[in-house]
């Protein structure tokens, strides 16, 4: 076992032992989180509140406590019952992956929906990369001489095989390596999954279940020549559990679930400045009236009418006026922007009908604006919006992070239980759609100002209209609203 020196045992400290079996489980476990995390960062999930973290410590401990229970369920249930400290000694192997997977999948859907993020986006980001912890944890199962198929003769070992010869020689005989192969397989289908497969993914829970259906498939067979299989009655465990994979793989890869089960409406969050309501004009005002008496007009520039359209007032003026009092600015900025909207709002074409018929349709819509809460209420009702049709409404004052943090958007989903699997962001700013980027939202970008359309197109969202009707447009569209997948 020239691989593993000492065989079963990585370090020793005084009485303290730590097993090779543990370090590779452990090392597998890490190295399937790394690429997970990655994995949830190109899908444009920022990961709010540590939210990873929680379900990857979750399915972690899930993982162990459903992987040993299993084993200790088909393995020798009567010496376990009899001998229940026993449970608790995994170092000296004993853990089945199909418990730790049904254990893992629990605890993680526990912190998804506990934290209304869904769980069938987590299982996309995470599945494929436990494939290649599998492949590193089965090494576990060579040093501890588990998992192997039947006997053969010691000419078996040839070329690459001869490097872990040694190790296959189980009391006096040896035996086929088949944790090698089922490591080979696993490492196999990670990269298929994880980098072929994704580049190419039209349905959600399909990653899911190309990993269901490939070590269904794989473990199927491997149980068919192991002999150290656990069994109920006649029948391997695994195998049974198996083919129960690939039946679920084949929902989740081809989509039947979500036609069997009815499918929620998206959630719809829209800005309230230049998408509802027709307020790019008075602000652009304001910054100039409040420019002409704190700076130089003449530095209130075109590029900066269409910079100073999405973030807070404050924010823009610490940018602009950093040795002024930004609050007597930001004051009197307010007190010109009302004047000025008093005499002018109105809202945008179509906007009022959009929201009411979206409303009757059973749509959940939400606003999400750096306006503070007051004055966004006395937009919406002056503009004639029923403050009613809308489930939430997010301002300055209720968060912390502003557009183009995701925050905002979290919190409209989590705080009022609205759909978190489809969610669409309709703004006219590039913080809107960064914003709802960040979150994995389907991102639908409105302008009718030729000036910011080439800013919003490099923001790259799903979707360009210049006629807010066009929202119904893309609503009848068969297609998931979601960054990922068109």
């Amino acid at each position: 076992m020239s691989f593993f020196p000492n065989r079963t045992t990585f370090l020793s400290i005084g009485s303290l032992n730590i097993q090779w079996y543990a370090v590779l489980i452990l090392t597998g476990a890490f190295i399937a989180y790394f690429f997970g995390k990655r994995n949830l960062k190109e899908y444009r999930y920022i990961d709010i509140d540590g939210f990873f973290d929680d379900v990857f410590v979750w399915l972690l401990w899930g993982g162990v406590i459903g992987a040993r229970l299993w084993f200790c369920l088909f393995y020798n249930f009567d010496f376990y019952v009899s001998n229940p400290i026993e449970i608790i000694k995994i170092w000296d192997g004993g853990l089945a992956f199909h418990g730790g997977f049904v254990g893992g999948a629990l605890a993680a859907y526990f912190v998804c929906r506990k934290k209304n993020v869904s769980f069938i986006k987590v299982l996309d980001c995470l599945m494929p990369t436990v494939l290649i912890g599998q492949a590193v944890g089965r090494w576990g199962n060579f040093v501890n001489q588990e998992c192997h198929g039947s006997a053969v003769s010691a000419d078996y070992f040839k070329g690459p095989l001869a490097l872990i010869k040694d190790g296959m020689l189980i009391g006096g005989t040896y035996y086929k390596p088949l944790f090698l192969y089922e490591s080979l397989l696993c490492l196999l289908g990670f990269i298929l999954i994880n980098f072929l497969l994704r580049k190419t993914q039209s349905k959600r829970g399909q990653l899911f279940g190309a990993y269901l259906i490939w070590y269904g498939i794989i473990r199927f067979f491997i149980e068919a020549d192991r002999t150290d299989s656990l069994l109920i009655g006649s029948l391997k465990t695994a195998q049974v559990t198996s083919i129960i994979f690939v039946i679920f793989g084949l929902f989740f890869y081809f989509g039947l679930l979500e036609k069997i089960l009815k499918k929620k409406k998206p959630t719809i969050i829209f800005d309230l400045d230049g998408t509802l309501t027709d307020s790019t004009g008075p602000i652009i005002e304001s910054f100039r009236a409040t420019f002409e008496k704190f700076g130089n007009p003449d530095d209130f520039t075109i590029e900066r009418e269409s910079e100073v359209l999405g973030p807070p007032i404050k924010e823009m003026f610490e940018k602009y006026f950093p040795d002024g009092d930004i609050e007597e600015i930001s004051k009197y900025y307010r007190e010109v922007n009302k004047k000025i909207l008093d005499e002018t709002l109105e809202p945008i074409k179509d906007a009022v009908k959009l929201v009411e018929e979206l409303a009757q349709e059973g749509y959940d819509l939400a606003i999400l604006t750096t306006r503070a809460k007051t004055s966004t209420n006395d937009c919406l009702l002056k503009c004639g919006f029923k403050l009613e049709d809308f489930k939430a409404i997010m301002t300055l004052d209720d968060v912390e992070n502003t557009k183009p943090n995701p925050e905002g958007v979290f919190k409209i989903v989590n705080d009022y239980k609205l759909n978190s699997d489809d969610v669409i962001i309709v703004g006219d700013s590039t913080a809107d759609i960064k914003a709802g980027q960040g979150f994995g939202a389907y991102t639908i970008a409105f302008s009718i100002l030729e000036g910011k359309r080439k800013g919003i197109e490099e923001a790259k969202p799903n979707a360009i209209i210049e006629e807010l009707m066009k929202v119904k447009d893309i609503l009848n569209e068969n297609h998931y609203f979601t960054y990922n997948l068109k």
